[in-house]
């Protein structure tokens, strides 16, 4: 995608991530890394998976997070502010992407996929090759040691001990065969999950 667009995209987002979660602007840049790694490999629009990548926590800023904070592992999933942050990041995506000029086309893909991108299986349904290495850029963060550090500065050091850490490592397991649909992802989670002991 074009270089300029891009840093104008990273220039409006980073204040709006940092404003989030502690860690979204860190996990931000990961998930591009991940995004640019899973389209050598992999069928996918550039100019959707990227800024998508970019944009897709934004909400985040826009939110009252403390049922998110507060909740365990298996429970954050049926947050209000979970769903709030992806119907809100949809919005503040459409706004930013209208004030670029970005196509318009491409402005609509992006911002049906941020309004659902934390439910797998109904961004799975659109049968959409972007789509499926969005969910799994933004996966693959829950794996590996830099997540651990995110998780634990999101959410305070003794959060993954306990019956927190079994219920993220069960969670985790299990989404590696529901998270990613493609070799190249599944591979890569896999080597992540093996780095920090989940898999042996």
């Amino acid at each position: 995608m074009d270089k300029a667009v891009e840093n104008s995209i990273k220039n409006i987002v980073k204040p709006l991530l940092e404003k989030g979660r502690n860690g979204d602007w860190g996990h931000t840049l990961r998930v591009v890394e991940y995004g640019r790694y899973l389209l050598q490999h992999e069928e996918g629009e550039e100019e959707i998976v990227i800024p998508t990548l970019y944009l897709h926590d934004i909400g985040w800023s826009s939110v009252n997070i403390d049922d998110f904070r507060q909740g365990s592992p298996g429970s954050k999933r049926k947050t209000t502010s979970l769903s709030q942050h992806m119907k809100q990041g949809a919005v503040l995506a459409k706004r930013i992407l209208d004030d670029l000029g970005y196509d318009p086309r491409k402005i609509n893909t992006i911002i049906s996929i941020i309004a659902i991108h934390d439910e797998p299986d109904k961004v799975f349904a659109m049968e959409n090759p972007s789509a499926t290495l969005i969910v799994e850029a933004d996966r693959m963060d829950r794996y590996g040691p830099k997540s651990i550090n995110r998780f634990q500065a999101m959410f305070g050091e003794n959060y993954l001990t306990g019956d927190h850490l079994k219920q993220r490592e069960n969670y985790l397991r299990e989404g590696i065969e529901l998270w990613f649909r493609t070799k190249t992802g599944k591979t890569l989670a896999e080597k992540l999950a093996r780095d920090t002991r989940l898999l042996i």
